[in-house]
C-alpha cells in the first residue's frame, strides 16, 4: 500500500513557500485581470464531452481524461478553459449587445505522454474578449500579457505576433489540400526552411506562390517584417493581415508595450478555431510558451456567432520561470506563533482574537512537556512564521524575531 503515499505521474503537491509564491502571483494576476475591467467566471471541472469536441478543442480526445455519468453520458474532466467559457457566453450572455470582458481561474487536465514533460494537472488564468471585432481589441489583450509578465518581474521576456490568414490565405490561393497544408503547417512551425522548400517545390506551384511560401521563415523580427511580408505577395487577404497587425502596433505604441513585441508571420497553430491574430509570450527559463492567445471562433458552435479573442497563462510555468531566473517574489514570513504554557491558555487565546481583528494572522500553539524553547524556533523557521510571542509565565513575556534572531521582552499589560 506504500503507492498511496505518492501523487500519480503527472501531478505533484505544492505547500510552504513555493505555494505561498503561487498564491501571491495568482492575486496578482487577478488584480491585473480586473484592472481592465475582466469580470470573474467559474466554469466546471467537468464537462459533456462534445464542449472539447475536434473541431472545437485543443486537446485529442485520446489525451481528455474521459468518463461516464449515470446517465450514461460521456464526459470529461476540462481540458482547456475557451471551450467551456464560450460555452458559458451562449447560454447566459447570447443577448448582450456591447463587448463583455470574462476572466477565469482554475485547474485543466491532459492525459498526456509522460515523455512530453508536462504535468497533466496545471493552474491556467485567463481572459476572453467578446463581442469586439476591431484592432483596438486585439492590442488590449497584448498590452495586458505584457502587463501580466512585467508584474511577475520578468526583466526580459518576448511577445511573438502573428495572424493566421497570411498563410492560410496564401494555402487558399494555391488550393492546397489539407494533407499538404498539415505538413507545411509543422515545417513552418519548428523553422525547418529546407524543408519547406523542398515541399513546396514538388506541388508545381507559381512561381510567386513558391516564393511567398520559402519566404514566410524569414518572416519574423521587428515591425519592419511587415512591409517585407507585403512585398511577397500580392494576396489581397495575406495583405490585409500584415494590415491588422501594423495597426495593432501603432495602438500598442499608445500603450507604451511596443518594445516587447516581435512579429513571427511563420507562427501557426494546430488548434482550427483560431481565425485572426494569434501571439504567445516568452521568457528564459522555459521550454515553451508562458501565454497562448489569439482571436478565435467558437460561441458559434453553441449558439449566435460572436467574435472574440483570448488568452490563457500558464501559471506553474511562470512560476517556474521566475525560480529559474532567480526572482525574489515579495513573500514575506509574517505569521506569528504565540506560545503558551497550558496555564496560561486563556490569556494567550485572548491576545491572539485581539490581534486578528488587527489583521494580523497568528496561531496558538501550546508549549508541550519535554520539549525546549529551541524546538519551537526550528518549527517556526520551517513554517514561514516571522516572529515568536512567547508567555514564559504570568509576569514575562517575551517577542522572538526570528529571521533577526533579536529577543525582546514585552510588557505584560
Amino acid at each position: 500500500m506504500n503507492h498511496l503515499i505518492h501523487t500519480p505521474e503527472g501531478v505533484r503537491d505544492i505547500f510552504g513557500r513555493e505555494c505561498d509564491k503561487k498564491r501571491y502571483l495568482e492575486r496578482k494576476i487577478e488584480k491585473k485581470f480586473r484592472s481592465y475591467g475582466y469580470q470573474s467566471v467559474e466554469t466546471p471541472a467537468f464537462e459533456f464531452s462534445e464542449v472539447f469536441s475536434g473541431e472545437i478543442g485543443t486537446t485529442p480526445m485520446k489525451e481528455m481524461y474521459r468518463f461516464f455519468d449515470r446517465d450514461g453520458n460521456m464526459l470529461v474532466l476540462r481540458p482547456d478553459f475557451t471551450p467551456s467559457v464560450a460555452r458559458l457566453v451562449s447560454m447566459y450572455f447570447a443577448e448582450e449587445p456591447g463587448p463583455l470582458r470574462l476572466c477565469y481561474h482554475g485547474r485543466v487536465f491532459q492525459n498526456n505522454s509522460s515523455y512530453q514533460g508536462r504535468l497533466k494537472e496545471e493552474t491556467q488564468m485567463g481572459v476572453e474578449l467578446y463581442g469586439d471585432e476591431g484592432p483596438e481589441a486585439d492590442a488590449e489583450m497584448i498590452s495586458l500579457v505584457v502587463s501580466v509578465m512585467r508584474d511577475a518581474g520578468l526583466p526580459d521576456f518576448q511577445v511573438s505576433l502573428g495572424h493566421v490568414d497570411y498563410f492560410q490565405s496564401l494555402a487558399n490561393e494555391a488550393e492546397m489540400d489539407a494533407e499538404t497544408q498539415t505538413k507545411l503547417r509543422h515545417l513552418l512551425t519548428i523553422q525547418n526552411k529546407f524543408g519547406v522548400q523542398d515541399l513546396v517545390s514538388g506541388l508545381n506551384l507559381r512561381e510567386d506562390l513558391q516564393k511567398a511560401f520559402c519566404g514566410i521563415p524569414e518572416l519574423y523580427g521587428d515591425v519592419s517584417v511587415l512591409d517585407r511580408a507585403r512585398k511577397l505577395t500580392g494576396n489581397r487577404s495575406a495583405r490585409d493581415a500584415c494590415d491588422r497587425l501594423e495597426r495593432i502596433y501603432e495602438i500598442l505604441e499608445a500603450y507604451g508595450c511596443e518594445d516587447y513585441v516581435t512579429f513571427d508571420l511563420g507562427m501557426l497553430t494546430a488548434y482550427r478555431y483560431y481565425s485572426g491574430i494569434i501571439f504567445r509570450a516568452y521568457t528564459y527559463g522555459t521550454g515553451d510558451a508562458i501565454i497562448k492567445g489569439g482571436r478565435y471562433n467558437l460561441v458559434e458552435h453553441f449558439g449566435p456567432k460572436a467574435a472574440a479573442v483570448g488568452f490563457t497563462t500558464e501559471v506553474d510555468a511562470l512560476l517556474m520561470a521566475i525560480e529559474r531566473q532567480n526572482i525574489e517574489l515579495p513573500i514575506a514570513d509574517i505569521k506569528t506563533m504565540v506560545l503558551y504554557p497550558d496555564y496560561l491558555e486563556t490569556e494567550a487565546i485572548c491576545f491572539a482574537e485581539e490581534h486578528r481583528k488587527r489583521g494580523m494572522d497568528v496561531a496558538c500553539v501550546r508549549f508541550a512537556a519535554g520539549r525546549e524553547l529551541d524546538d519551537y524556533r526550528a518549527y517556526g523557521e520551517r513554517n514561514q512564521f516571522g516572529g515568536i510571542i512567547y508567555f514564559r509565565s504570568e509576569q514575562e513575556r517575551y517577542a522572538i524575531d526570528l529571521r533577526t534572531k533579536e529577543v525582546k521582552e514585552l510588557p505584560v499589560d
